[in-house]
């Protein structure tokens, strides 16, 4: 066996191939989580056919001649899919960022069957079925101009598209902070994916076919330490946040709320939570009384009813059925900060995730109500900076949405410039006597 095709095809096949099933246990581990969102199912897709082809380029000296001929549309259908599959993945964390779970995106595929994922898929279609036909098995691509330029207009318009889509959203191209910058860091892991087939198309297609270049060609490994890379930022994030769906309380207790507390990011200081989980459970379990006046007049029954009994989610350092048996909270969603993996579970390193969870779940629900516990938990394990930057992105798309986010700390454990910033842009609430200050001034009136 050649000491070239050992070493510049097999070796680096067989190490991706490592490096896939290093994947596929990783995504075991995550478990259900990782396929309630269409992303888990790209990403499947995407490492399925890396390894068909590394598998194809490792074995394909045991199909005798038939293995050693040329196979260009082999390679062309590998590109092109791994292109589309990028498209899909930015598309889906910018301008269909509401679309995420399997539910969503498939209400949103009936409605709108013809969108950018489809009609990109339809053009790749249309390259892939144009490769097979004008490929008869032993041509080399030097002889079909068109397909090569076919193949290499699929690959610039694509990485445009994944230049242009993350300043798009479903409702124009003004998105919060937070969404930008989840959304930028989608297109770096999908110009990072696209740049696979970018590596075969320029030094395996090009170089080794067209330029007819016949040295040791490093494009596999190229292949390989791109793929590894997109791993390791997908290992690091978790790489999906969790598509939590919003539930409305049913644990009522005895009579009505007299206060709505303003829209807006609110800091909550007290040396233990107990005052903002009272606060919260509160918002979200007791109804405005009857006579409440509900400004911006509620233009149909279920948004009167979400402004009425507003729909809230909970991130804590806390055991979570320590909370629901503590404050009676029965069905709202409550995300664990905690380094072991398991349903509704986020890592305290995974601020991105985090962070796009709740920016999602703030989108998709107006109204809703957010409270954070755990942030001195979060600083222990990240740059105090770079937690504050997630904080701050959480700000706009409160605003935007129009929701409560209640963060709550410890004063004490931070210095007085930390706190300085924590308490920047936000409302400050100082414990238990705040709080109660907080509901008298937010005193609903009589419609």
């Amino acid at each position: 066996m050649d000491a070239d095709r050992i070493a510049f095809e097999i070796a680096p096949s067989v190490l991706g191939l490592l490096l896939v099933i290093y994947s596929v246990v990783h995504i075991r581990k995550l478990g259900a989580d990782f396929f309630t969102v269409i992303r888990g199912w790209i990403f499947t897709l995407f490492i399925a056919s890396i390894a068909l082809l590394w598998a194809f380029e490792a074995l394909r000296g045991l199909f005798g001649t038939w293995g050693q001929q040329p196979h260009i549309a082999i390679y062309a259908t590998f590109m092109v899919v791994m292109i589309w599959l990028s498209v899909c993945l930015v598309a889906l964390n910018s301008r269909y960022r509401t679309f995420s779970s399997i539910d969503q995106f498939s209400d949103m595929m009936k409605r709108r069957p013809i969108n950018i994922i489809t009609a990109w898929g339809f053009v790749g279609l249309v390259v892939i079925v144009y490769s097979w036909v004008v490929d008869p098995i032993g041509s080399q691509i030097k002889d079909e101009i068109g397909l090569l330029t076919a193949l290499f207009a699929y690959l610039v318009s694509s990485i445009v598209v994944d230049f242009i889509l993350p300043l798009m959203h479903e409702e124009g191209f003004d998105q919060g902070k937070g969404a930008r910058v989840f959304a930028g860091v989608m297109r770096g892991v999908g110009l990072a994916w696209i740049g696979i087939p970018a590596s075969l198309f320029a030094l395996f297609i090009v170089l080794g076919n067209f330029i007819e270049y016949d040295g040791p060609n490093p494009y596999s490994w190229v292949m390989v330490a791109l793929f590894a890379g997109i791993l390791g930022s997908i290992t690091e994030t978790r790489f999906t946040a969790l598509i939590v769906d919003p539930e409305v309380e049913n644990a009522k207790k005895s009579g009505f709320r007299a206060y709505d507390i303003p829209r807006g990011p609110y800091i909550i200081e007290d040396e233990k939570s107990d005052s903002a989980m009272q606060l919260f459970s509160e918002l979200i379990s007791l109804p405005l009384r009857p006579d409440a006046n509900i400004p911006g007049k509620e233009n149909s029954a279920s948004a009167t009813l979400e402004y009425l009994i507003p729909r809230g989610i909970i991130v804590t350092r806390e055991f979570p059925d320590n909370i629901r048996e503590r404050f009676n909270i029965q069905v709202t969603p409550i995300i664990w900060l905690t380094e072991t993996t398991g349903e509704r579970r986020i890592a305290p390193t995974s601020l991105a995730v985090l962070t796009d969870t709740l920016i999602r779940f703030m989108e998709s629900n107006p109204n809703s109500i957010i409270l954070l516990e755990g942030i001195e938990y979060l600083v222990t394990f990240n740059e105090f900076k770079k937690v504050l930057k997630h904080l701050d992105s959480l700000n706009e798309t409160t605003w935007i949405s129009k929701a409560r986010t209640i963060m709550t700390l410890n004063p004490r454990a931070f210095d007085d410039k930390e706190l300085a910033m924590i308490e920047r842009d936000r409302r400050v609430i100082k414990g238990v006597e705040g709080v109660d200050e907080l509901k008298r001034q937010s005193k609903v009136t009589s419609s």
